[in-house]
């Protein structure tokens, strides 16, 4: 995927990878999502799981910031190939943009940095789902060059193929 826009690029260099020690700076942008459903799961379980996996190196957060608080952040999961017990690939498991912060490209840029730092592990492919009514999150993965491969109850799976 090309982009012209220099202000998009620039944009990418302000994106970071949040390491273990700095997981509390993320923790009330990941409550404010809403990513985690807090009818189906314990809040404070799947904060405390999503940390033992980036403890353990077994996922990534990236993050947008403005003004030094967070914007947007992304979690890609270590998913381990079915294939090969040695190989593994990355799943982005969540990515939200605070509304006031949406249609800046912010989404657009997030995606890049993950699917760089991707090809810089030499995965395979890297995977999402989204729900079958998400269109303009459809749209942003196939604009990247995500092929839909199937439909999982409520949501379409897809992966882009990398280094290869």
């Amino acid at each position: 995927m090309e982009f012209d826009n220099q202000y998009f690029y620039m944009g990418i260099d302000e994106i970071e990878e949040i390491k273990s020690n700095d997981f509390h700076l993320v923790v009330d942008i990941i409550y404010e999502s809403k990513l985690i459903d807090e009818q189906l799961l314990d809040l404070e379980n799947a904060i405390s799981f999503l940390k033992n996996k980036l403890d353990r190196n077994k996922a990534k957060i990236f993050v947008k910031k403005d003004n030094g608080r967070p914007i947007a952040f992304m979690v890609l999961y270590h998913k381990v190939n079915v294939l090969s017990l040695v190989r593994y690939n990355w799943h982005i498991s969540y990515l939200y943009v605070k509304p006031e912060f949406r249609r800046k490209q912010i989404g657009k840029q997030i995606m890049l940095k993950c699917i760089d730092y991707a090809r810089k592990t030499k995965v395979d492919h890297i995977s999402l789902n989204t729900d079958t009514e998400n269109y303009p999150a459809q749209q942003l993965y196939e604009g990247f060059g995500f092929n839909r491969m199937n439909f999982i109850a409520n949501y379409y799976y897809y992966e882009m193929k990398l280094n290869g």
